[in-house]
């Protein structure tokens, strides 16, 4: 095609909060930007306006108007800061006329659905399904499906084949040189960490919901003296002091921290750590997993098709959702002599690298998109 495709990204998380989604469509962005069929205008939260990228106005999940309008309405505060976006993203629909607006923000697609009237503003939306939602999916043209069980849980259902693409995330992984012995005693040091301790890392929403970070400082605390000490990151919210209190009741002070920090200060936790837990019995994807094998890190996750997708033949795949189990698998992992092994830890890092680095999967997402702008 002689003419580009023009795609609007829209992820009005970017600068708000820092999850998987956002770091995805931020990530995506970067990456496709230079690909040469393609004309890609980004709108996002919080930062710097430049040339093929807006700050938009919203209502901010995290604020307590957002959490209040919320409740009134039944809805989540993110659902409200989606609401809230909907004449900002309009204007620029009608500012740089895109053949195709790709976004995770399913309530701004209902809305855009059934009031953005397409016989005034011509465009497509693709739907990029990280939360996941289930069908149907009958507001959006097109839907990016992430793993092969969300497509295949679609296609079962009787969603049309053709509206459905199974495009994974990507993610950029370094060509630097990386050796994690090295790396982990740096990051130790800049982290303030004990140097000869072993250290667990859980990157997520610090919640009991979904993430289970509950589960997690149980199955930690059951461990026989001296434990490993427990590092979680991630967006806190009003309920994360019930956990900080637990941890303190069940591993103790001095055994934990709770950290939030932006995207590019989290690979100096990766680099302290000496394994990876997420305990979450589902997930729309795991990025955090991608982001774990990337710096060679033994990664424990619950037995589900999607982590089973994402993590490969690398992961330490178990069922979670048992007392008891994560304790003995992480007892048996630390005490593995071979747990700091280069070998493992380069072997894990390449495996991101050809299943999911953007240098191989990049025309994935242009073909993708030529695929949706082709029947506008």
């Amino acid at each position: 095609m002689d003419k580009k495709i023009k795609v609007l990204f829209t992820c009005n998380g970017i600068g708000i909060i820092q999850r998987g989604i956002e770091s995805f469509f931020r990530e995506s962005f970067d990456g496709l930007k230079s690909a040469t069929e393609l004309d890609l205008h980004l709108l996002k939260g919080r930062g710097k306006s430049s040339e093929d990228e807006s700050v938009i106005w919203s209502l901010p999940r995290t604020t307590r108007l957002a959490s209040l309008i919320g409740r009134a309405t039944g809805r989540s505060a993110y659902a409200v800061e989606q609401w809230s976006t909907y004449f900002s993203v309009t204007k620029h629909i009608r500012k740089f006329k895109p053949d195709l607006i790709f976004s995770s923000d399913a309530n701004l697609g209902f809305l855009l659905h059934r009031f953005c009237s397409k016989s005034i503003i011509p465009h497509k939306f693709l739907f990029s399904n990280g939360g996941p939602c289930h069908p149907p999916f009958d507001k959006f043209d097109y839907v990016q499906q992430i793993t092969p069980y969300y497509y295949e849980e679609a296609v079962s259902y009787g969603e049309p084949e053709q509206k459905h693409f199974f495009v994974p995330y990507g993610i950029n992984v370094s060509t630097d040189d990386f050796n994690p012995i090295t790396a982990r005693i740096a990051a130790r040091e800049k982290l303030k960490l004990e140097k000869n301790r072993k250290v667990i890392l859980s990157v997520g929403w610090i919640s009991k919901e979904h993430k289970r970070m509950d589960y997690l400082i149980k199955e930690i605390s059951a461990l026989p003296e001296p434990r490993p000490f427990l590092q979680i990151v991630g967006a806190k919210d009003e309920n994360t002091h019930e956990l900080f209190r637990m941890a303190e009741i069940y591993l103790g002070p001095g055994n934990f921290a709770f950290s939030s920090v932006n995207y590019e200060s989290v690979q100096y936790y990766y680099q302290a750590a000496d394994c990876f837990v997420l305990a979450s019995l589902k997930e729309g994807f795991g990025r955090v997993f991608l982001e774990a094998l990337m710096f060679g890190l033994p990664t424990i996750a619950h037995r589900h098709p999607v982590m089973e997708y994402v993590l490969g033949d690398q992961g330490i795949i178990a069922d979670l959702s048992t007392s008891g189990n994560l304790t003995t698998i992480i007892s048996e992992l630390l005490n593995d002599v071979n747990l700091n092994c280069p070998e493992d830890a380069s072997r894990r890092r390449e495996s991101v690298r050809s299943r999911f680095d953007w240098g191989e999967i990049k025309d994935l997402y242009v073909n993708m998109f030529r695929s949706c702008s082709i029947s506008k």
